[in-house]
Parts: structure tokens; sequence; C-alpha cells
């Protein structure tokens, strides 16, 4: 056998080769696409259960924080309204003064 032949012989199985590696590069590429989407699908699932789980938590949480500090407001009311100077604090202080009180001591 020549050079030359041995050499377009080396080139056409490279050639062949290469042609084959790259249709197992484009397979690999297709399966990844698709465990992508599937995957990303799961993902998007998984993601909208937990938002959603979030919001009910979110409602659940103001709720009972709702109930408490209603609960606490009214407690602390009574407690001013028991005390007599409560009145003269109105009187001199005004409402708006006495509910300003009344929401930091429910903050704080």
């Amino acid at each position: 056998m020549e050079p030359q032949d041995e050499v377009r012989q080396v080139y056409e199985e490279t050639q062949a080769r290469m042609a084959q590696l790259y249709r197992e590069y484009e397979q690999i590429k297709a399966t990844q696409a698709r465990l992508k989407a599937r995957n990303q699908a799961a993902l998007d699932q998984e993601r909208d259960r937990l938002q959603q789980e979030l919001r009910q938590l979110e409602a659940e949480f103001g709720l009972t924080l709702l109930f408490h500090l209603g609960e606490a407001a009214r407690e602390c009311w009574q407690e001013i309204l028991a005390q007599e100077n409560f009145w003269q604090l109105v009187r001199f202080g005004g409402l708006g003064f006495v509910l300003g009180l009344l929401v930091k001591s429910l903050m704080g």
C-alpha cells in the first residue's frame, strides 16, 4: 500500500469516526433536552405546590395573629377602662393619645 493510500484510509476512518461521534453527541443533547423538560415540569409543579402551601401558611398565621392581637387589645382596653386615671387622660390628652398608647402597648 502506498503512503497516499494509507493517509486516505486514515482520513476516511477519521471522518467516519467523527461523524459517528457527532451523531452520538446529538443523541446525548436530545436526551438531555428531554430530561431537562421532564425535570423542569416536575420542578415547576413542586415550586407551585410550595408557593400554595406558603400562601396558606401566611393566611393561617395572619388569622392567628389577628385573633391573638384582638384578644390582647380587648384585655388591654379592659385594663385601661378599669383605671380611674383613664378618664382624666381622655379629658386632658384626647382620645387619639389614648389610642396611640393602646397601639404602642400592643406592639411593645
